[in-house]
């Protein structure tokens, strides 16, 4: 039986990646926690799409730069999610550090990658518009750097779950 709930509780009941975004400009870099990413092609070109919201100091770098780094986030990066609540850039001198995540150089774009991801994907913006309180950023992948030992994670009603860890698949 159905209930009817509050629309804004939509996100909540869809699951989806937990992703960490990284951006740098101009000497500053910063992170943050990303609701949405979604792959749209393979490519070539290869294409992803995340909502992003302009007040986020990330987000400002990476518009201003025209780059960014979505990073699949895996069991390393959990903890760092949940200590960055209420963190921000503008305010933490380094917000990496402060919870505990490592830089790693990046290949193609100036953000940097964040060790023991599940997936680091390297990205060029090609547009972005307005979607409600968001922003989407269109962006190309440009480099995959991916460890398939770090198991993804999911992220759904404010929860983390591990992914893959069922090994009974559907389909």
């Amino acid at each position: 039986m159905y209930e009817l709930a509050p629309t804004p509780r939509t996100i909540d009941v869809m699951p989806a990646g937990l992703f960490i975004m990284t951006a740098a400009h101009e000497g500053r870099d910063n992170w943050q926690f990303v609701v949405r990413g979604l792959g749209i092609t393979a490519g070539p070109p290869t294409i992803v799409v995340v909502g992003l919201s302009e007040r986020n100091f990330t987000t400002q770098l990476a518009a201003a730069s025209g780059e960014f780094v979505l990073a699949v986030c895996s069991a390393a990066q959990a903890a760092a999610v949940q200590q960055s609540r209420g963190l921000t850039g503008r305010d933490t001198a380094d917000k990496f550090a402060e919870v505990g995540l490592r830089r790693l150089p990046a290949s193609q774009v100036a953000a940097p990658l964040i060790a023991d991801a599940h997936a680091c994907l390297e990205c060029r913006i090609q547009a972005q518009f307005p979607a409600g309180d968001r922003q989407m950023y269109v962006a190309e992948v440009v480099a995959l750097h991916h460890d398939p030992a770090a198991a993804p994670l999911v992220h759904y009603d404010k929860y983390v779950y591990s992914f893959l860890a069922d090994a009974n698949r559907l389909g």
